[in-house]
């Protein structure tokens, strides 16, 4: 499987393109939507969303109108992207965003979306529905997890307590896996186990 990263967005989001054989994920679709697609040459099978914030979301619903892909999240950020709520919930300053395709909710556990097979696990803390996707040995963190650092919880639905607990499961995951960030430069979690403070 191919990974590339695209930074995107007022935020420098990562935006990661995942391709098989010509087909494609998309994770955490920020700034706007001509900046990914000249990177995608072949079908989109889905858009994959670690958390709802707006600096993830923005060229969700444009991505979803051209590809007329499916969107998935988990069910607990729904009020972060739904359009009459954001306003409230999902901005900073002159920032909001929200989603109006329709979304489908994520379980927990192992998910196969064409030639794409990874396993989902949630680890809320910098939102309430925030996830990892585990690919093989690549772990897409959003914010849940940093090059040495971790997400804020002072946002809506952050909670200190809640990502205490899921950073305890990244801790367990093979030292040898490598970790693709919603911001930043990628890891492993061997370098994350020495030098993040937040793994102690």
């Amino acid at each position: 499987m191919q990974v590339e990263t695209i930074i995107t967005g007022a935020f420098e989001t990562n935006t990661y393109i995942l391709t098989i054989d010509g087909e494609h994920l998309i994770i955490d679709p920020s700034g706007k939507k001509e900046r990914i697609i000249t990177h995608i040459d072949g079908q989109v099978d889905a858009i994959l969303l670690t958390h709802g914030h707006f600096d993830h979301i923005k060229a969700v619903d444009d991505l979803h109108e051209y590809y007329g892909c499916p969107i998935y999240m988990n069910s607990s950020d729904a009020d972060l992207v739904d359009p009459l709520l954001s306003k409230t919930t999902n901005t900073m300053g002159p920032f909001s965003a929200s989603i109006s395709s329709k979304i489908d909710f994520i379980k927990e556990g192992t998910m196969k979306i064409g030639p794409f097979s990874f396993e989902v696990v949630f680890t809320p803390g910098h939102t309430k529905g925030s996830v990892i996707y585990i690919f093989d040995d690549m772990v897409f963190t959003g914010d849940t997890l940093f090059k040495e650092s971790v997400g804020r919880t002072d946002l809506y639905g952050g909670s200190d307590r809640e990502l205490k607990m899921s950073l305890r499961i990244l801790k367990e995951l093979d030292a040898d896996y490598l970790i693709y960030p919603g911001h930043g430069p990628s890891s492993k979690v061997e370098h994350e186990l020495l030098y993040n403070p937040f793994l102690k």
